[in-house]
């Protein structure tokens, strides 16, 4: 049987994508998205791609500026392919994976090591973290602002229902 721990961490991946997702589309629906909801949501790819970019051991040398300049048109494209380079990575860790270790630099090329569950984590949290900005962006651009909770997730996905 599958590891519930993995298991739940695939599933708040797809929330994750799911989330983020609903945020772009709120952003391409403005007739003036706000600049920084434009960067918040750059940052939020980034991270995603840096992240997995050091689990899979891959060459960071392009990862230096945190805050890319990236358009709407790009930040969708880049939403779907990172959503389907995290789920084959996801798909093909192991629960044993979870607590190993592995050593990365930060931007700054300062070396840190982490536990592989930690950044899975800290990936769900980062994205989080900066919707709660999005949404005060979108709100005050004029935009309708997503309902992204979790539980919305559920029942987007019919695990939740009103009875």
């Amino acid at each position: 049987m599958e590891d519930a721990l993995l298991k739940q961490i695939r599933k708040s991946f797809e929330y994750d994508y799911w989330a983020n997702d609903q945020y772009i589309k709120a952003i391409l629906e403005m007739p003036q998205p706000p600049e920084k909801a434009v960067k918040i949501f750059a940052h939020i790819l980034f991270a995603l791609d840096v992240w997995l970019a050091r689990l899979t051991k891959e060459d960071l040398f392009r990862y230096t500026d945190p805050n890319p300049s990236t358009s709407l048109a790009e930040g969708r494209e880049k939403l779907d392919d990172l959503h389907q380079k995290w789920k084959s990575y996801l798909a093909s860790l192991t629960p044993e994976e979870l607590t190993g270790k592995f050593s990365a630099p930060n931007t700054q090329g300062k070396l840190s090591e982490h536990m592989v569950q930690n950044v899975l984590f800290q990936v769900i949290t980062h994205s989080h973290y900066h919707r709660g900005q999005l949404a005060s962006l979108v709100h005050q651009g004029g935009g309708k602002r997503p309902g992204t909770d979790y539980i919305a997730y559920t029942y987007a996905i019919g695990e939740s229902k009103f009875v």
